[in-house]
């Protein structure tokens, strides 16, 4: 059996130790710099603008396929938006759709949403995504993490069934009673702020749904109320609940809009300026897929609301 030969091993010099060395070092930061936050002119160049949308409502958006993560398919309201948005943004820029659950939006690199703390979210920070455009609503916790391109104000609506009206005359009437809302949502915020506050005596039961369910929590009578966004209540009341209503609103006006990496600003100025020249004429884009969408344009919605004031 013929013997095999094995080469001698090699000698490391002190050149190529220094090599090793450097590379070692470098291939951090090479990692790092390939999948970074992205600005405007990034996004134009590679001509996609990711958005990670959220299944919330098909209020929002709806997906071909409930499982996929990443290059999903979708349709509702919100990816015609921001399909708007891409166009104004480059000719050759189109929009790839990513998909998030509703916590993750806020999730550090370690997968943890701290309100307290301030971090750039990791889905934002590593490139992943470049716009949340699920409608969030611009609050303190918030702004320690993004940034914020505004599309309209917003009052929270109180949502019953609708046997119940006579039950719900006042925010008064909310205390002790059971409320379905969605872990770390703005909705989630204002009930704990009101126990802190106005029901600190009697406090509004919270009960924790997933995202998306806080209207069957009430239709099915595991909660008593819940609360929605005004445009998602006005989408929700005409094309899948019928028979829960709207109490009354609560709370002050709120700002809602799509949410960026503080370092983008470049990109956020550039879609807060396609929002604010689109609400001028009633015709636009956004106003005709509001309109379509919703019922109203995004001009009357606004109008609207600043009617309950």
């Amino acid at each position: 059996m013929p013997t095999q030969s094995m080469s001698a091993p090699r000698k490391l010099t002190w050149k190529g130790l220094a090599l090793a060395l450097l590379f070692l070092l470098l291939c951090p930061l090479l990692s790092v710099s390939s999948a970074q936050a992205r600005g405007l002119e990034e996004i134009r160049e590679s001509g996609e603008l990711r958005a990670c949308v959220v299944p919330v409502t098909p209020a929002y958006v709806t997906f071909a396929d409930p499982a996929c993560r990443k290059n999903c398919e979708v349709a509702g309201p919100v990816p015609r938006v921001v399909e708007a948005v891409a166009a104004a943004l480059g000719p050759d820029v189109r929009p790839v759709f990513h998909r998030l659950e509703w916590d993750e939006q806020f999730h550090n690199a370690e997968g943890r949403t701290v309100l307290e703390a301030e971090y750039t979210p990791h889905h934002l920070e590593t490139g992943r995504c470049d716009v949340y455009p699920t409608h969030l609503t611009k609050n303190e916790w918030r702004l320690k993490k993004m940034d914020f391109a505004i599309l309209f104000l917003n009052r929270i609506m109180v949502i019953i069934d609708q046997d119940r009206l006579p039950e719900f005359t006042s925010m008064d009437d909310l205390a002790g009673k059971t409320a379905g809302v969605a872990l770390n949502s703005s909705l989630h915020t204002w009930v704990l702020e009101q126990n802190q506050d106005a029901f600190r005596d009697n406090p509004i039961q919270v009960l924790l749904i997933d995202s998306g369910a806080e209207l069957d929590s009430v239709q099915s009578g595991l909660a008593d109320f819940t609360l929605l966004d005004a445009e998602v209540s006005l989408w929700e009341s005409v094309n899948r609940f019928q028979g829960l209503s709207v109490a009354f609103p609560v709370g002050p006006m709120d700002e809602i809009g799509w949410a960026f990496s503080r370092q983008d600003e470049d990109l956020r100025d550039a879609v807060q300026a396609f929002f604010t020249e689109q609400v001028r004429t009633e015709t636009s884009t956004l106003n005709t897929i509001w309109k379509e969408e919703y019922g109203l344009t995004l001009s009357q919605f606004r109008a609207l609301i600043q009617a309950t004031q």
